[in-house]
């Protein structure tokens, strides 16, 4: 087998390149020595400007953790692009152009034409948005990209991409960087790409420091929450330019498949470590993801694990990104509704077992004072529910005042119960 080569591009520039001498040898990952001389920006935090060849799981887990997660999508991309489902490599070659972050994937014989073209993007209208949705709706994973889309999203969850520039909605082929990302939501749960903008919406306002969204509906009928990329700045010529990033899942050299702290991924230990080490602003650091936690913790919202926090690498700066995909699951009753976070304070997960002490102990962990960790998560307690129905409120649909009528008492109840039990000495018996 002849050794594969993907070139990896930062900003225009060749920054390395990505080798396998087979299909079952691990990649390699080796800066350009051009770079070394210039850049300052890494790869990812593990992979530090340096001379030496980087191999292994620290490769394969940057190199997974920027395409799908789905199976379903790597199948059928596979198939478009007769290549095998599990071809990590050459997936990204062809739809690497455009990933999270500032980093772009092609080979080596056509990184010329992905610099100089600089890709193209073609208008569309609301109801050819509209079409997409509704084809996510019905053939799920079956519609993540058109032909000559190059761009490549990591999750589970069907979306697509486009650009937002300030004359409407583009399409972006080739190598043109989107902006914006925009999720129909699950579909098993009713509204629940409306539940994930008024989570988003209420973050905000307790203070956090979140992606900005919209609900907005295409067409006549179709909805979505449309997520603007922290990732990307549109200058006023309407050049896009690409952020650095990576999620704390790959910042811990594990695979997507280790993203949940109870399937062996990190941890608040892993993700307060990951920071110590590499931020610039270690306090800011260590608050964010604090806040992360309790905010998931209070919100209800069980899916806050490693892949859905970032770090964004900037030429002189390392920090927490803005927050995305916060959602709550205490609309949903049953199985629908997960019960416990993704990642755990002071050793607990299950909704309603987490006390004061186990706050405490997520503090030291934090290198925050308890009693200022405890404030943080009672002000987030008593806030929460007016925000997340401030949020319904501006929406003002028949479907945000279904939500807020499933959700309300749900929320007050947890919410109540987490202010109780910051206080309490004695676990609950688990339910």
């Amino acid at each position: 087998m002849t050794t594969k080569i993907l070139l990896v591009v930062m900003q225009d520039e060749v920054v390395g390149r990505v080798t396998q001498s087979s299909e079952s040898a691990e990649p390699e990952f080796t800066y350009e020595p051009s770079y070394l001389a210039t850049g300052s920006v890494p790869l990812g935090v593990r992979m530090a400007l340096a001379s030496s060849a980087y191999r292994g799981s620290v490769v394969r887990a940057f190199l997974e953790g920027v395409l799908p997660e789905d199976p379903r999508t790597r199948q059928r991309w596979g198939g478009l692009l007769g290549v095998a489902p599990d071809d990590t490599l050459a997936i990204l070659a062809q739809m690497g152009w455009d990933c999270p972050g500032a980093v772009q994937f092609c080979l080596p014989d056509a990184v010329d034409e992905m610099r100089s073209r600089g890709g193209e993007t073609r208008p569309v209208s609301d109801e050819d948005i509209a079409g997409r949705i509704r084809a996510l709706r019905t053939e799920d994973a079956a519609s993540w990209t058109l032909p000559d889309e190059h761009w490549s999203l990591p999750g589970q969850q069907s979306k697509f991409a486009l650009a937002k520039l300030p004359t409407g909605w583009y399409e972006a082929h080739g190598s043109a960087a989107t902006t914006h990302v925009i999720k129909p939501g699950i579909g098993r749960l009713h509204h629940q790409a409306l539940v994930e903008h008024a989570t988003m919406r209420a973050a905000r306002a307790l203070g956090l420091d979140v992606a900005h969204t919209e609900f907005t509906y295409f067409g006549s009928d179709e909805p979505a929450i449309v997520i603007e990329r922290y990732d990307r700045l549109v200058l006023d010529d309407q050049a896009v330019v690409r952020l650095h990033q990576e999620d704390f899942c790959s910042a811990s050299g594990r695979l997507p498949t280790k993203k949940y702290e109870a399937h062996g991924g990190p941890g608040l230990r892993d993700l307060v470590r990951i920071v110590q080490q590499n931020a610039r602003d270690r306090a800011a650091g260590r608050a964010a993801l604090g806040a992360f936690v309790a905010f998931n913790y209070v919100a209800g919202a069980p899916d806050g694990h490693a892949k859905n926090i970032s770090l964004l690498l900037l030429p002189e700066d390392i920090r927490v990104a803005p927050l995305y995909d916060l959602a709550t699951s205490l609309p949903y009753s049953g199985d629908a509704g997960l019960r416990e976070v993704a990642i755990g304070i002071g050793g607990r997960r299950k909704f309603g077992q987490v006390l004061g002490k186990h706050w405490d102990k997520a503090a030291a962990i934090l290198g925050i004072p308890t009693d200022e960790y405890r404030d943080t998560a009672r002000a987030m307690a008593e806030a929460f529910p007016d925000a997340f129905s401030d949020a319904l409120t501006a929406v003002g649909t028949a479907e945000a005042n279904d939500v807020r009528r499933r959700s309300l008492d749900p929320i007050a109840r947890h919410t109540d119960q987490v202010r109780e039990r910051l206080d309490d000495p004695i676990a609950p018996s688990p339910r």
